[in-house]
């Protein structure tokens, strides 16, 4: 299986993925760097051009392939939904080119506990579903899917576009829509009935990702077997981001952190997103040391 996730401005979350990878996931992979940074100024890099060189650098020391995604266009596209779009359909045809088991994450996902792939390896693809409710429209989201190129069908219909009333992936609509013209005997459960499960398979071919959404949740959430990690509870407790009582953060699978906003789509300033990465790194460091 191949770990593939692109990178915008932040070279530690590589390093934090890749040591967490090589803890929790059980089974062999290649992990591969898509570099998103841009060379010249702008908000997703703090106006610091070095970026881009210093992941290649860091990929380069740890033995990590790194490809880097023509993005000098993106000078003049400033919206960060089309500008994720594009790089995600750059990394889609990488995948349709080189046919293999692939588990995208984004940068700011990490693995907090032990996963075994095994579970995505039995169908062609693992997703999280996104509906639009006022327009009856499902699609997947982007941080995180698993695609067997090997075995899914219809790839012709992927497509990582924005489209009315959706954001990034929202084009995915086309492919869901085709897979339910061609197995009748089943229908898409509703979003509700999928966040509330642990696991829901609704056909033989997709698994859907159970997830808690941002600032939908509280410790009361928090899954069973992450009950006992007293630093990760300490960590969504105290994020300065939370609202309500209700945790920032997100947790996919029982399994995997989403420190969310970590390509700085939210425009934030340096110092806060510095500040965000050393609280992570603190657990992180925690983890591996357990």
């Amino acid at each position: 299986m191949k770990v593939i996730t692109a990178v915008a401005n932040n070279p530690i979350y590589i390093k934090i993925q890749y040591h967490t990878l090589k803890k929790f996931f059980q089974s062999e992979y290649e992990f591969i760097v898509f570099n998103d940074a841009k060379d010249f100024p702008d908000y997703s890099n703090f106006d610091d051009i070095t970026i881009k060189s210093e992941i290649e650098n860091v990929c380069k020391q740890l033995n990590i392939k790194c490809i880097n995604i023509p993005n000098q266009h993106h000078k003049t596209q400033k919206d960060c939904c089309l500008r994720c779009a594009d790089s995600l359909n750059f990394m889609l045809k990488y995948q349709k080119e080189n046919p293999d088991k692939y588990l995208i994450i984004d940068s700011d996902m990490f693995f907090i506990d032990y996963f075994n792939p095994d579970k995505y390896s039995n169908y062609d693809c693992s997703i999280v579903l996104q509906s639009r409710d006022n327009c009856n429209i499902n699609y997947f989201w982007n941080g995180i899917c698993y695609f067997d190129m090997n075995k899914l069908k219809n790839q012709y219909l992927l497509n990582w576009n924005c489209c009315d009333q959706c954001d990034v992936g929202g084009m995915m609509k086309e492919w869901l829509n085709q897979w339910l013209k061609e197995d009748k005997s089943h229908v898409l459960q509703t979003v509700e009935n999928i966040r509330d499960s642990n696991e829901i398979v609704v056909n033989d071919n997709i698994y859907f990702i159970r997830h808690l959404w941002s600032c939908t949740w509280d410790e009361s959430k928090i899954p069973e077997n992450l009950l006992n990690n007293k630093h990760l509870k300490d960590f969504l407790k105290n994020d300065i981001r939370n609202t309500n009582g209700k945790y920032f953060c997100e947790i996919y699978d029982n399994c995997i952190l989403h420190l969310r906003a970590g390509s700085n789509w939210m425009k934030e300033n340096r110092v806060n997103h510095t500040y965000y990465t050393q609280q992570l790194i603190k657990l992180v460091l925690n983890l591996l040391e357990n």
